[in-house]
């Protein structure tokens, strides 16, 4: 089936809801030329809270953490959050045309070879009649992947340099890294490489909702405020070490919110926040430096740089230079959400988008994406 167009540019907009359960990204992309040659601009930008006025966040982190939900419980959650992705793109588009939608859904479940990205996609193409494709893992799953990381080919369209090497550095529920050599496209293609590091504001989010009394440590004033304790920091280290040498994506059961309780009554609030952005610019940083040494520019993207405590940690352990993804053009806050619209693009142009180093799928990858048409 053709879901193609023969526009020269296309208008995507990509959405993305991440594992860290606040919210919904969106980004308006203006996209030229197809395949691997395609070229992305940023048009527009939108968020919205699940909490704020929705309630979305209570129940999805219900079904994220396995609790019990019927059938039709869970039926009428995606429905809503369809209709609910498709009001917040009308007001992204503010009367503008769409040409294609790429949804993520919600990672409700992860565990290969099962994955589950939540989300009835129905509503969305029926309102703005545009086709949509989403649940862009399930291909690479069936054919022996582990599904993510999803988003290095979409990074090197990017943030690729003909000149400079880069690592793209995604600091979101869970902590995963996009390695781009110099040159050309698609000639480096596959060097290209990446995996998924460790839990990241999955911990920091939960050291606010368990110790600090809120859904995030904004700013990271709270740990900023206190000092890191050398057990928990070590403890954490070791835990989150061992995510990284398990070789295979994060997800379900990987939250490790066992940390906290082993060091909650031990520690200030402050402290264990501190503690937990002390063990994550450790570990985050230490990977990077293994990896490319002070060769390669480093870009951070994602949630977590709104913490200013973990960035000072993970720039302290980098040997590189270090620079937030906004100096490349891309806000570091819908870096993910404009991956998503490349992605979106390249299923349509019929090209695979997971990368068989980074999956470990078969060779060739497949092409990836289930599509509503309008």
């Amino acid at each position: 089936m053709n879901t193609g167009i023969n526009a020269p540019t296309r208008l995507v907009v990509g959405c993305m809801t991440g594992t860290s359960l606040d919210g919904i990204d969106l980004a308006l992309v203006e996209i030229h030329g197809q395949g691997l040659g395609l070229t992305a601009r940023l048009r527009r930008t939108l968020s919205a809270s699940f909490d704020d006025p929705t309630g979305f966040g209570t129940i999805l982190r219900r079904a994220a953490g396995q609790s019990l939900l019927n059938a039709g419980e869970l039926a009428e959650m995606a429905r809503q959050f369809g209709v609910f992705h498709v009001e917040y793109i009308e007001k992204l588009l503010d009367g503008s045309r769409v040409d294609l939608v790429c949804a993520h859904g919600q990672t409700v479940f992860h565990k290969p070879p099962s994955s589950w990205q939540l989300l009835n996609p129905a509503p969305i193409a029926d309102r703005l009649r545009a086709p949509v494709v989403f649940d862009l893992r399930a291909a690479d799953l069936a054919a022996g992947g582990q599904g993510a990381p999803i988003t290095p080919i979409a990074d090197l369209v990017m943030f690729g340099d003909l000149e400079e090497s880069r690592v793209i550095v995604n600091l979101g529920g869970f902590c995963n890294i996009t390695v781009l050599p110099a040159g050309a496209r698609p000639a480096v293609l596959d060097m290209v490489d990446g995996f998924d590091l460790c839990a990241c504001n999955h911990v920091l989010d939960q050291v606010a909702r368990s110790v600090l009394g809120t859904s995030y440590d904004d700013g990271g004033r709270a740990a900023l405020a206190g000092a890191s304790d050398v057990l928990a920091v070590s403890d954490l280290v070791s835990r989150l070490g061992a995510q990284r040498s398990a070789g295979r994506s994060l997800g379900t059961g990987d939250e490790v919110g066992s940390w906290i309780a082993a060091h909650r009554d031990r520690t200030t609030p402050n402290d264990l926040a501190a503690s937990a952005c002390a063990a994550l610019g450790r570990v985050i940083g230490g990977t990077i430096d293994a990896a490319v040494g002070d060769n390669a520019r480093v870009i951070l993207a994602g949630g977590g740089v709104r913490n200013s405590a973990l960035l000072a940690a993970i720039k302290s352990s980098c040997g590189g230079a270090v620079d937030l993804s906004d100096a490349m053009g891309v806000p570091a806050a819908y870096r993910e959400a404009m991956a998503m619209a490349v992605l979106g693009a390249l299923c349509q142009d019929r090209v695979p988008v997971t990368l068989p180093r980074v999956t470990r799928c078969r060779r060739p990858a497949p092409v990836a994406g289930v599509w509503v048409l309008p």
